[in-house]
């Protein structure tokens, strides 16, 4: 029997994950305040940038809660960032700013899901 202790990889840090989720999660607000300023090439560089490392951190904790439910959360969250790229490409500030609300409440409810 192995030792957890004595494990080189113990799994995912919570802690750290929680970290990179509020810090991406703090952008979010940042895109709509951009698409109103219509700042596209910004708005562009924060979805590409946190955003994107905020989908990888929210597939890797999916995939250790191990539920249908993480991983459909996790879908959500993943689609309205898609519908805040494609708004930003289209150059619509309204869709822009509803879809990155939506994206917000939904990154809440898979944190409640995922760490639950």
């Amino acid at each position: 029997v192995i030792d957890p202790n004595d494990m080189l990889y113990k799994g995912p840090d919570i802690e750290l994950q929680l970290k990179r989720i509020g810090e991406a999660g703090a952008r979010i607000p940042e895109v709509a305040a951009l698409a109103e300023e219509k700042k596209w090439s910004q708005v562009q560089g924060i979805i590409t940038g946190p955003l994107g490392t905020l989908l990888q951190t929210m597939n890797s904790i999916a995939s250790a809660a191990g539920t249908k439910e993480a991983a459909a959360a996790a879908k959500i969250v993943k689609q309205d960032l898609n519908d805040i790229n494609a708004a930003s490409q289209r150059k619509d500030s309204a869709l822009c700013i509803k879809a990155a609300g939506k994206a917000a409440a939904d990154l809440e409810k898979f944190v409640k899901i995922a760490f639950k």
